[in-house]
């Protein structure tokens, strides 16, 4: 039998927390990832750079330090979203090395049918948040723009 220090309380924090970050994000993730890959074509990672190019012209390595996602994981995306015809290339405006994304016409109306399915998609666990929804969402945006301390070993 193990000592009691060495069983998990799951209603303690930091566990509770991010056990419950964990549950919500694998419910919500697997509905919007199904969703939009049968209306759309998209995973949710191609949907999020789209996103983020749709809000103006965007280069590979911006949108993988944004994300937070390795460089090859970004071109990847980029990519099937080239070879459906939702984002361009094109020489940056001030720096001709780099090239900057844009979003074509077809990306732009790809990216408002997903938008639509996206919130089809994430509807029903919003509103369960009710009053809470913009506390929670702030919440884990302050938790994102904060940088967490190294791990010590």
């Amino acid at each position: 039998m193990s000592p009691d220090h060495l069983t998990p309380d799951l209603t303690r924090q930091p566990l509770r927390f991010l056990a419950a970050y964990w549950t919500a994000w694998q419910g919500l993730s697997a509905q919007v990832q199904t969703a939009l890959a049968r209306e759309h074509g998209l995973d949710l990672r191609a949907f999020l750079i789209l996103s983020h190019v749709q809000a103006g012209p965007q280069t590979p390595s911006d949108l993988a330090r944004t994300l937070d996602l390795p460089r090859y994981e970004v071109a990847r995306a980029l990519r099937h979203l080239q070879g459906a015809g939702a984002v361009t290339h094109a020489p940056h405006p001030t720096d001709a090395r780099r090239h900057a994304l844009h979003v074509t016409p077809a990306g732009a109306q790809l990216w408002g049918a997903a938008m639509q399915t996206l919130q089809h998609a994430t509807q029903p666990a919003l509103t369960r948040l009710g009053s809470q929804l913009d506390a929670v969402t702030a919440g884990l945006e302050t938790l994102s723009a904060t940088p967490l301390p190294e791990a010590t070993a």
